[in-house]
């Protein structure tokens, strides 16, 4: 509570299966203007990781990056 309760009720949280995390999935220009939206209390340990879709014609190139 003491980071706002912004944080508590717009996280997605894996307790309930005993995983003591919380996610946010957001929209920004960068990992690091992501991390400023971080309670300054976790932003050392926060993970930022950005998010892809794929259309099905791009499988065939990303195996080849991947596999390199």
């Amino acid at each position: 509570m003491s980071s706002g309760s912004h944080f508590l009720t717009n996280a997605d949280w894996g307790c309930l299966d005993g995983e003591h995390k919380a996610w946010f999935t957001i929209d920004t220009n960068s990992k690091e203007e992501a991390l400023i939206i971080v309670p300054p209390a976790y932003r050392k340990d926060a993970k930022i990781s950005q998010l892809n879709m794929f259309k099905l014609e791009d499988i065939e190139e990303l195996l080849k990056h991947h596999q390199a």
